[in-house]
């Protein structure tokens, strides 16, 4: 992943837009960003007065809250031979958050409670 233009390029573009410096094309071409980043900059700028990149990437967060997980790890716990699309349905039912077998992995991996399976659990 391409880490994000610095603030000192981003205040420039931004200074010399406001000095009416060319237009949005000529000031992309004269940096050499993209035409897209000059438009979501300035539109982001005028929105937030806010120069600063976006943080990249999604949150670690999970849709399960603790006491979800702490029920998983229980259920996981009584029943290490318990399939993940079954973990799904007793989380679904208890806690009405429905989530993909996938997550649950993920979460058991986090927990460092791997099922116990001939096969990998995705």
């Amino acid at each position: 992943m391409a880490s994000p233009y610095s603030l000192d390029l981003r205040q420039k573009i931004l200074q010399a837009h406001e000095r009416g410096m060319g237009s949005q094309r000529e000031i992309a071409e004269f940096f050499g960003v993209s035409l897209s980043f000059v438009e979501k900059l300035l539109q982001r700028a005028r929105h937030t007065g806010d120069a600063t990149a976006k943080k990249q990437g999604r949150s670690p967060s999970t849709r399960l809250d603790d006491t979800a997980q702490a029920h998983v790890r229980l259920l996981v716990e009584r029943q290490p031979d318990i399939t993940l699309a079954e973990l799904a349905d007793h989380d679904d039912q208890l806690t009405g958050v429905r989530v993909r077998p996938a997550t649950l992995c993920r979460l058991l991996q986090r927990l460092r409670m791997p099922l116990k399976k001939d096969r990998p659990c995705m």
